[in-house]
């Protein structure tokens, strides 16, 4: 069985992990905020992306607004 509980005190989270300690069940925690863990990952996977691309010198980057403006 899953149940999901969204904004939980560590109060809260102790005594959960304490009666499924009593239960033999198990706790997990995703600690992602207000975003879920599908939108984590993407942001994390293009951050990569983008970091590989500047490595190679292949990310057009921009010192201003203005530059990237006359680009578009």
């Amino acid at each position: 069985m899953t149940v999901v509980i969204n904004n939980a005190s560590g109060t809260f989270l102790q005594a959960l992990k304490a009666m499924a300690k009593l239960d033999g069940a198990s706790v997990s925690v995703d600690d992602y905020g207000y975003y879920s863990k599908k939108t984590v990952n993407s942001v994390l996977k293009a951050e990569k992306k983008m970091e590989k691309e500047r490595k190679n010198g292949t990310l057009k980057v921009y010192n201003t607004v203005d530059e990237m403006f006359g680009d578009l």
